[in-house]
């Protein structure tokens, strides 16, 4: 029977839909279940794939690749403002108009003390008083709290729709001040570091609350009204299961603020591409499997999942006292294309906040693996690539393990300015080979920590990026290292951010991102290498 089933089967026409994370689960289960009609008398399968909205902009952005997985037919990010950045470079690729299936507006999520403490003196909150909070030493000792300096949790306007969201909105906040740089530096001062995606912020933010922690962790983060949902009721990954799950509501949930000067919303568009390969017949099936999603009981799905439905209405569990059905009540649109690529390249070259920063890079013998500095090969090529991220001012350092001359580490260059291409890095970096020796993972981590640590600059993002691809091969001191991480002040906290090469390291590496409170990532085939090491450079 199931050979007959695939012979009829086999040739389906398939429809290839990118989208972006926080709905990717969702999707698939609706695509397994969608009763697909016909086209040209062919059978139609639906196959979801996930691409983080910033991750698909840039694919798709350049001329097709194999690497990118197969060829998308139509692609839903999380916003219109990606449709519009990928329309300013590729103008014919782009529909004129892409109508949203689901809606999150961007909110400014707190925890549910600090909001109290805040609403009982400011009944709008706004981005005008998370920049006060961040520029006022005392912060939270003003309303008699203990809670330290004011925190936000930000996400990278380059990769994530929430970081874009906050930017814009920021911007659009930022006129009504006589001085609108100086406004937006002020609230970048309050980010501990960046994110690729909220997820992150908000795994760091359970794990502190599982501690008794969560209002030492962060202040306020800028997240989808969405996210907000999941987090509160102990779903941290955004994932989707049909039947009740097994999720722990933190002890401390977050609240939605609608800041008062306005916001944008996560409209989700569903774009059909102009691809060549995207003929009548694909046309046909992406038509009528959005006319799926748009019917009445897949909307009420959504709503049940904490979105807004395609119309912008609220579904009977986005109420108060951590939504407000009723907001946002100013919206925002999206910036011309144009307008949109301005504010970003100026985030990047006077608002962001730079980073004193130490590369750690694993030259060990597996780095030759599948083939000849295979691994070594691409992390070399990812690193001098997304190194772009940052600007001619940002500080950065690097470093080799294992040496052949039995010392753990080797410092190729110490932390100084990148300065104008060519950069001196990439050519130090260049000369960089394997080494057949045991390493002293631990050991060198910890030696990076206290070197960024003695060279701790107030105002900037002090971190060191681990990428490794094995385990400490010699005698080394992981609880150590651990606890050292876990008494950090968290006035000169150097973040670790690590990535694993393979799965034998990873587990090791989470701890060791975890106890610093910063993040990991794993890119155990060559081909995620890249995007691993662009996530990480993209906290800084």
């Amino acid at each position: 029977m199931s050979s007959l089933v695939f012979a009829l089967n086999s040739s389906c026409l398939e429809l290839v839909v990118w989208s972006s994370r926080e709905k990717f689960q969702l999707l698939t289960s609706i695509a397994a279940t969608y009763p697909a009609p016909r086209v040209d008398r062919r059978c139609v399968t639906v196959k979801v794939i996930e691409r983080a909205s910033g991750t698909a902009e840039r694919a798709l952005e350049q001329d097709w690749s194999d690497e990118n997985g197969p060829r998308p037919h139509v692609w839903s990010p999380a916003a219109t403002t990606w449709l519009l950045l990928l329309r300013q470079h590729r103008p014919d690729l782009v529909p004129a108009v892409a109508q949203p299936i689901i809606q999150s507006p961007l909110v400014i999520a707190m925890p549910e003390p600090m909001f109290t403490a805040l609403h009982g003196s400011i009944k709008n909150i706004g981005w005008h008083d998370v920049h006060t909070l961040a520029r006022d030493p005392q912060s939270w000792a003003r309303f008699g709290k203990s809670w330290g300096r004011f925190r936000l949790g930000k996400t990278t306007p380059l990769i994530s729709t929430s970081g874009l969201h906050a930017m814009i909105s920021l911007n659009n906040a930022s006129q009504a001040e006589d001085d609108p740089v100086a406004f937006l530096q002020g609230v970048e001062s309050s980010v501990a570091h960046y994110a690729d995606s909220v997820g992150s912020f908000l795994a760091n933010l359970r794990q502190a609350d599982d501690a008794g922690q969560a209002l030492e962790y962060v202040s306020a983060i800028a997240v989808e009204e969405k996210q907000v949902f999941d987090y509160n009721r102990g779903n941290t990954n955004s994932d989707y299961c049909a039947t009740p799950c097994n999720w722990t509501e933190p002890k401390t949930k977050l609240v939605s603020v609608y800041p008062r000067e306005g916001t944008l919303i996560a409209d989700h568009p569903y774009a059909v591409l102009n691809w060549n390969w995207v003929d009548d017949a694909h046309r046909q099936a992406a038509s009528d499997f959005r006319s799926h999603l748009e019917s009445p009981p897949v909307q009420s799905l959504f709503q049940r999942e904490g979105f807004r439905d395609h119309q912008h209405q609220a579904g009977a569990l986005l109420q108060l006292p951590y939504f407000d059905p009723d907001e946002p009540r100013i919206l925002y649109s999206p910036p011309t294309p144009a307008a949109l690529n301005e504010i970003r390249g100026a985030w990047s070259a006077n608002i962001r906040k730079r980073s004193n920063a130490l590369i750690v890079l694993d030259v060990g013998p597996s780095m030759d693996f599948p083939s000849r500095n295979a691994k070594l090969a691409a992390v070399k090529n990812a690193v001098i690539e997304h190194l772009k991220l940052l600007a001619d001012d940002d500080e950065v350092g690097l470093w080799t393990f294992p040496t052949a001359d039995g010392r753990p580490y080797h410092e190729v260059m110490p932390i100084t300015k990148r300065g104008p291409p060519p950069h001196e890095f990439a050519s130090h970096l260049d000369k960089v080979v394997t080494v057949a020796a045991g390493r002293a993972l631990f050991a060198t981590v910890r030696a990076a920590v206290d070197r960024v640590q003695a060279g701790f600059v107030e105002g900037r993002v002090n971190a060191v990026i681990v990428v490794s691809d094995g385990r400490s091969g010699v005698s080394d001191d992981l609880p150590g290292l651990l606890k050292a991480l876990r008494d950090q002040h968290d006035d000169q906290r150097v973040l670790i951010l690590t990535v694993a090469l393979s799965e034998g390291v990873s587990g090791d590496l989470d701890k060791i991102a975890t106890e610093s409170l910063g993040l990991s990532y794993e890119a155990f085939d060559v081909a995620r290498i890249s995007e691993a090491i662009r996530n990480a450079l993209a906290n800084l």
